[in-house]
């Protein structure tokens, strides 16, 4: 086998240091590393206190007027989590409005933002745009038209900050940690607020920030980010629905506890996989079950071999749902290879270096052909 060293083997370090290095970590910065506390949190101030009190006060204002909200749900595992850890923690503080006022958006494909929901944003009094959205110009000036406003909590890089929307970013802020996806600017936010009423709530949604953040592959390498992940993972965080469920449902493949690794490999995938190739009814069950307030809810059982008239609790449905839309698609991405391996073979391909496939549409699902 041939092999290059990232680094030479240094004598005077020991496993764990010498991968440290090799990983990008300083020296110095060792220690530390290995033994974060929540002080590595950054204080949600430093995305920008004027933007986090506009978005504040504008979602206080709508809740107070009783007025409907609109979040629109990210379409990956990070625009889920994000989305699930803010309806959950409104839930705590003001669930009527959240059960009869707040609506939610998954879209259909794999589109992002306001692309697709635009004039279903029109019939509300404010938008929560989650995971995306931050350069939606166009979109921001015309609910802004409307005096519909928007709050943005993302963490993609843009051009700009909208003069038309409240955007939290922490690429477009002073934010020190440019390691962090939607989650956890979701999650600061949440600190803010709680700062704000005098409550903690937030933390109590560490294990979808965890996940948000393995699934969008956000750098360990941020002491920040690393910290969350591993607290969040910690067993006695692991307190939403669907994390719960799907982790002792591979608990084979998991173990005892929930890994950064594990998580990437057992959990996240299932999200994705329903995002691709879930029908919208199918895609909703999921979101449901990550949702406190509906996922013991009673639903019509859909088991095999189910009596007319068998229950069964929502979460345990969408786990089930979710194996099965994840063998959908693992079958689904196995034709299209086949597709791909006979082109391959018929056009001689292995004789050049790169291989470039022009496919008919309907050669490959839609769905998976990223």
């Amino acid at each position: 086998m041939k092999y290059k060293l990232i680094k030479p083997v240094n004598s005077n370090y020991n496993a764990i240091t010498q991968i440290l290095i090799n990983r990008g970590i300083n020296y110095n910065d060792i220690y530390h590393y290995l033994h974060t506390t929540d002080a590595d949190i950054n204080s949600p101030l430093e995305l920008g206190e004027e933007n986090l009190k506009a978005a504040a006060a504008a979602l206080i204002q709508c809740i107070k007027a009783e007025n409907p909200a609109l979040i629109v749900v990210d379409a990956d595992a990070d625009g889920y989590t994000s989305s699930a850890l803010l309806i959950n923690y409104l839930h705590d503080l003001f669930p009527a409005w959240v059960e009869n006022k707040l609506d939610y958006f998954i879209h259909e494909g794999k589109q992002h933002g306001l692309s697709d929901c635009i004039e279903i944003a029109e019939n509300y009094a404010l938008v929560l745009i989650l995971d995306a959205g931050s350069n939606d110009y166009p979109y921001h000036e015309h609910l802004a038209d409307l005096n519909i406003p928007i709050i943005i909590l993302d963490h993609h890089e843009a051009e700009k900050i909208s003069e038309y929307a409240i955007v939290i970013n922490n690429q477009l802020s002073e934010y020190p940690n440019k390691d962090f996806s939607g989650v956890g600017i979701t999650y600061q936010f949440c600190k803010y607020l709680d700062s704000l009423l005098g409550q903690k709530y937030a933390d109590q949604y560490l294990d979808l920030v965890a996940l948000g953040l393995t699934a969008d592959m956000m750098s360990m390498r941020s002491i920040e980010t690393k910290h969350l992940i591993l607290k969040g993972f910690k067993q006695e965080n692991i307190q939403n629905p669907f994390i719960y469920s799907m982790a002792s449902h591979n608990s084979f493949s998991l173990g005892d506890k929930i890994t950064p690794m594990g998580a990437a490999f057992y959990i996240a995938p299932y999200i994705n996989s329903m995002v691709r190739s879930g029908t919208q009814e199918e895609k909703e069950l999921l979101f449901s079950s990550m949702l406190k307030y509906k996922a013991f809810l009673k639903v019509p059982s859909t088991k095999r071999g189910h009596k007319p008239g068998d229950t069964e609790r929502l979460v345990d449905q969408a786990i089930r749902v979710a194996n099965n839309v994840k063998s959908r698609q693992t079958k689904t991405q196995d034709e299209g290879l086949k597709v791909l391996e006979h082109l391959i073979e018929e056009r001689h391909l292995l004789d050049h270096k790169v291989l470039l496939l022009l496919l008919e549409p309907g050669q490959v699902d839609r769905n998976i052909a990223g």
